[in-house]
């Protein structure tokens, strides 16, 4: 699809969006600790003084979600990260083998693998997980550690290589993200990793304050508020994956069910909000520079037999 294309598209008028009676995505945080400091962090990073209290899932709030879950009809997605490391979390495997007790959902999440210990990640498979991602930003030593404060470029390579080893028929699938920073070089990460892991995702490098962006002035409805819900380790729910210090709250599990707070008041005061061509009423959507208004080139190559998406992120056409 032509860039211009997609901008006529994304400008268009659309009929309002019809809410589906569960989402299809959910991201249940499991922790927002973190043992790095990335400097590009939109919640840890150089020049970010917001702060939220950090804290650990716990058990009477993460089984019940994956109850209610399980007991939908639709299939859902189980995004297990959030602000922090996964891996920190001294339950996460259990969460996992637990959610895949549910025959709907499929579940994974995002790691900086610092924590992937051969341990942990024979652990990691016993749960049957089904996706795995891991932020890593190029292959270049300097570069990499620059950024991504605390962590050692050659560790982390051997972590995800170990694990990798241990798939049987390439699963669960594994993805890595690497942000684009100026001085990354992205075909040398390309080169290093094709061949090795299903995709290759290339990032665009995004600034820490969000308001330095300029306003959106799109009048299509988001997808993602009929798509996907956001519960933080303590179970407060927020509109967006965006929305990293709650500052758009949509409810409380479990005071609220997962379904009730889906089909709630707030949530659906925003997606009106997003149908009126009112965005701009909501901080978090007027100056929002999310993949949700991104668009991808795509294309695939094969190494050694094995098969490489590589997703590279068009710069937003909301700047």
């Amino acid at each position: 699809m032509a860039f211009t294309k997609i901008i006529s598209n994304l400008l268009l008028k659309s009929k309002s969006v019809e809410v589906p009676p569960y989402p299809s995505f959910i991201l249940m945080e499991v922790t927002n600790a973190c043992n790095l400091r990335c400097s590009m962090c939109l919640i840890y990073g150089e020049g970010v003084t917001r702060k939220r209290e950090i804290g650990f899932i716990k058990k009477d709030i993460w089984q019940k979600a994956i109850d209610e879950m399980g007991s939908w009809s639709g299939q859902i997605m189980l995004d297990l990260h959030g602000a922090g490391e996964p891996l920190l979390h001294p339950e996460l495997f259990d969460i996992i083998s637990y959610a895949k007790t549910k025959g709907n959902l499929s579940v994974g999440f995002l790691s900086n693998a610092t924590l992937l210990s051969r341990e942990k990640a024979a652990a990691v498979m016993e749960t049957g997980v089904d996706w795995i991602g891991f932020s890593v930003d190029g292959a270049q030593k300097d570069v990499f550690e620059s950024y991504r404060k605390g962590a050692i470029l050659e560790e982390v390579e051997d972590n995800i290589n170990y694990l990798l080893s241990l798939r049987i028929n390439n699963k669960p699938t594994v993805f890595l993200n690497m942000v684009c920073h100026a001085e990354a070089d992205a075909d040398l990460f390309v080169e290093h990793w094709k061949g090795k892991v299903d995709t290759l995702l290339l990032s665009i490098k995004r600034i820490n304050d969000r308001k330095k962006n300029k306003p959106i002035s799109f009048v299509k409805p988001c997808h993602l508020l009929s798509q996907q819900l956001i519960m933080g380790w303590d179970g407060t729910t927020v509109l967006c994956c965006e929305d990293f210090f709650c500052d758009y709250i949509t409810g409380k599990f479990p005071e609220m069910s997962l379904s009730e707070i889906w089909q709630g008041r707030k949530f659906n005061k925003a997606r009106l909000l997003h149908e009126k061509g009112n965005q701009r009423r909501i901080d978090l959507c007027c100056y929002c520079d999310s993949v949700a208004f991104h668009e991808f080139d795509e294309k695939t190559c094969e190494h050694n037999r094995q098969r490489t998406l590589i997703r590279k992120e068009l710069p937003s056409i909301a700047q």
